[in-house]
């Protein structure tokens, strides 16, 4: 359907009327499809940021002096996913790096994945942001973990930021408000930008819609089929 209209300067412009809405054309079984690759996603990104976190670890000890600072996939008690570094001779703040390098990393991997989804395709999207989702929630749990874990906690790699909370000679109580403090405060930055995000949708998928066309002086409309 097209629609005739004419313009104060006599011609007339075409443009193609507006299509009625037909919904979703791939209906339930694409639906389903997009959830099975979301969820396949989630597991498998799990796996691979559990690694990363641990990896970071490792790569921050290395670069604090430990050359011999080496990572396990597989390994007892822990079952995978273990480092191997000595932390004699290592300052104070190189040994809270070595704490906080598995967080840095998979922060800098979130973030990452961020400005790429932005870029993306709509195809990538639902992908994209199921790896957010899974990096991003790696402080959380940290900080969740920290608080159920009593000081002081000399593993530097065991818990986090118990770990460094003992480095820095926190007091349990302080300690506890921190880590609540700082997991509900995550969650607060991830909510309101999910928030942002999608409050943004309907006003992209609004664009290129067709617009009212406006009425003056010498215009009329004919429309045919």
């Amino acid at each position: 359907m097209t629609r005739s209209t004419r313009v104060p300067s006599g011609r007339y412009t075409t443009s193609p009327s507006p299509e009625p809405a037909t919904g979703n054309r791939r209906g339930p079984w694409g639906r389903a499809q997009r959830i099975g690759v979301v969820a396949v996603t989630v597991v498998l990104g799990l796996f691979v940021a559990l690694n990363i976190h641990e990896l970071g670890h490792t790569a921050v000890a290395w670069l604090a002096g430990d050359h011999n600072a080496s990572y396990e996939l597989r390994c007892e008690p822990a079952g995978f996913g273990c480092n191997h570094f000595d932390a004699t001779g290592m300052s104070k703040p190189e040994k809270l790096a070595v704490t906080l390098g598995g967080i840095l990393v998979t922060q800098i991997i979130t973030w990452s994945l961020v400005l790429l989804r932005r870029r993306a395709g709509l195809r990538w999207r639902p992908v994209l942001t199921a790896l957010v989702a899974v990096f991003a929630i790696d402080p959380v749990l940290q900080f969740v973990q920290a608080a159920l874990t009593p000081l002081p906690e000399y593993d530097l790699t065991k818990v986090d930021f118990t770990a460094g909370a003992t480095l820095l000679g926190w007091s349990q109580s302080f300690s506890l408000v921190v880590f609540i403090g700082g997991a509900l405060a995550c969650i607060t930055v991830w909510v309101r930008l999910g928030y942002r995000v999608r409050s943004r949708l309907p006003r992209r998928r609004g664009q290129g819609r067709h617009r009212p066309a406006v009425s003056g002086a010498g215009t009329s409309r004919s429309a045919s089929c």
